[in-house]
């Protein structure tokens, strides 16, 4: 580590905690509440495109994975984007992109339109993910980064029971039996709300300092300095002393070909892994789980099962973000991801149709065995995003985000249509194969993984 590196790690270290970066978490928290109704607003739409469309269960599921096929862009694209040009102005345009382009679905005509308006959604989500996230880190000391970051899928879980009482308030109460409000259909109504985040880019436009690491990295010493002393100010304590010049990042420092190192190679791996396995549970599960909750009979309390769902999500993330500073990042993330492979396994032998005779107690181990998914699966996501921000140096942290994220992006969009496709066959022939793969990851983590906790961002 050189010199200037350390400099900004210490400087940043030294910044007590205080309203800056309260106001930096509920900014870059606020997105990604935000970005659930975005994000789950399909499942709950998915089968009226069904009936309305006559949509098949593969093209349903291509549908409902277009906005995953965009994130995958986004992710890699934005990740690239954002160690050039800066993170803040990333996730600006992200936001703004996919605020527009959620509202823009409510007027979708057809299949096709639906799913390009659905793509391009994604393309805002991805971008958003990896400069936010990389944003946040560079902000903050290392006491506390994991567990603000892991506070950023909690907030997305806040969101998540947000959407799921909009849903039910636009679609079950307000749409009523004809399913309209006003005379428009609900569901464009419902979609039309994802144009409220657009506040959050002038927020972030107003208010947020460009992050002084990557002004460092580009060797832009005076505009370092003033964002460092921003914060101070905004905290109220003596501005930082630093002195520069600092060095420019070399063109072979960055991008795709720094990640196929020998130095990065086995931990872009690892982390790309990690990301498939937690993409294709989550996706390829809860973007079908309205239809697998229905399967299961709980129709008649499909939002009130859906807001318990949603609870627990809430619950591992908070667990998760307990725990990454008490043991750590790899053991928690480890720990989380073979709970994850138990649950999926336990949901997916309960469900009616999936062959497993466990008579009375069907019921007990379904709700068990989706709790326990849902627990652990989003604590593990939430810990993953800390983990893969802080293992990555500042030259190619967002990239590598975004290629991970988006390798895992590709088996996220192929999630929903896999599912799709295989549920004939019966949910545990489609969900033991997950089980499996989220075990597997969770140990080669615990086997081969670096532990990060405490350590200054390189």
């Amino acid at each position: 580590m050189d010199e200037q590196e350390q400099r900004i790690g210490d400087v940043i270290e030294g910044i007590a905690v205080g309203r800056f970066h309260w106001l930096l978490v509920a900014t870059v928290g606020g997105t990604w509440a935000a970005m659930s109704i975005s994000i789950l607003a399909i499942s709950f739409t998915l089968p009226t495109f069904i009936d309305i469309w006559n949509l098949s269960g593969l093209t349903a599921g291509v549908l409902g994975s277009a906005s995953l096929l965009g994130m995958l862009v986004g992710n890699t694209v934005g990740g690239w984007y954002a160690d050039r040009v800066g993170r803040k102005r990333t996730l600006v345009i992200a936001i703004v992109t996919f605020s527009v382009f959620t509202a823009l679905t409510g007027f979708a005509v057809g299949l096709y339109s639906a799913i390009g308006l659905r793509f391009l959604t994604g393309i805002g989500l991805g971008g958003a993910l990896v400069s936010g996230t990389s944003y946040l880190a560079e902000h903050l000391p290392s006491h506390v980064r994991g567990r603000y970051i892991t506070y950023l899928e909690a907030s997305y879980s806040v969101g998540a029971i947000a959407v799921v009482a909009l849903a039910w308030a636009v679609l079950s109460v307000l749409g009523g039996p004809d399913g309209t409000v006003g005379g428009v259909a609900a569901w464009r109504v419902f979609f039309g709300a994802g144009i409220v985040p657009l506040g959050l880019a002038v927020v972030a436009v107003r208010v947020l300092p460009p992050s002084p690491y990557f002004l460092a990295r580009q060797g832009r010493t005076a505009a370092a300095t003033a964002a460092l002393e921003a914060i101070a100010v905004r905290n109220r304590v003596e501005p930082p002393s630093v002195s520069g010049p600092w060095r420019v990042v070399e063109p072979d420092e960055m991008g795709y070909r720094r990640l196929l190192t020998p130095e990065l190679r086995g931990t872009t791996v690892l982390l790309a892994s990690l990301w498939v396995v937690v993409n294709v549970a989550f996706y390829g599960i809860f973007t079908w789980l309205p239809d697998t909750v229905a399967a299961a009979g709980y129709t008649d309390d499909l939002y009130r099962f859906l807001f318990v769902v949603t609870l627990f999500q809430l619950l591992g993330q908070l667990g998760a973000a307990y725990l990454i500073e008490l043991v750590g990042r790899k053991w928690t993330l480890g720990g989380f991801t073979i709970l994850g492979g138990a649950g999926t396994l336990l949901f997916a032998a309960a469900i009616p149709g999936a062959g497993v005779d466990i008579g009375a107690a069907r019921t007990t181990v379904f709700l068990l065995g989706l709790f326990v998914m849902g627990f652990a699966v989003l604590g593990a996501w939430a810990v993953l995003y800390a983990y893969t921000s802080e293992v990555f140096p500042t030259e190619v942290r967002s990239t590598g985000l975004g290629l991970t994220g988006s390798v895992g992006k590709v088996a996220a969009v192929a999630g929903p249509v896999l599912f799709g496709a295989l549920s004939q066959f019966g949910y545990l022939v489609t969900l033991a194969p997950v089980a499996v793969s989220l075990f597997l990851a969770g140990l080669a983590l615990l086997l081969r993984g670096a532990e990060t906790k405490g350590e200054t961002l390189l």
